[in-house]
């Protein structure tokens, strides 16, 4: 099979396709965050949030990326192509977006990233009596 260019609207498909699919993700770490900030500063939450979500994310992007790949076995080149750019997207919104660039963001933006939402913190003394 040689090709000597894209389908025309592959790219746009694998773009919408690709920030469909990892909003279920955002939408999964930012609600965990989210929580953890009712009880900690926001640095913390973001590290706790974070780690309680990755090993379920970085799972389902794995598989989900292996999923995409198979595509790339069939005889119709056009899914073959989405099926290799999907794959490479995931495995990049896997590894760098979701642990790297939300929770940069997140932190950038401080308390403006829970918005229209109101964060609803207890005093840290507060929160030690009732661990106690």
């Amino acid at each position: 099979m040689d090709t000597s260019a894209i389908q025309g609207l592959i790219p746009l498909y694998a773009f919408v396709f690709l920030v469909a699919l990892g909003e279920d993700y955002n939408i999964f770490m930012v609600s965990s965050i989210w929580q953890e900030r009712n009880r900690l500063k926001l640095k913390d939450a973001i590290r706790l949030g974070v780690s309680q979500t990755s090993s379920v994310i970085t799972s389902a992007g794995l598989i989900l990326a292996g999923t995409f790949a198979v595509l790339a076995s069939l005889p119709i080149q056009v899914l073959v192509q989405f099926g290799v750019i999907c794959a490479i997207g995931v495995i990049l919104d896997t590894f760098i977006v979701r642990p790297f660039l939300v929770p940069s963001i997140t932190m950038l933006l401080g308390e403006a990233s829970f918005w229209p939402g109101k964060i609803k913190q207890q005093p840290q003394a507060q929160y030690e009596n009732k661990r106690a």
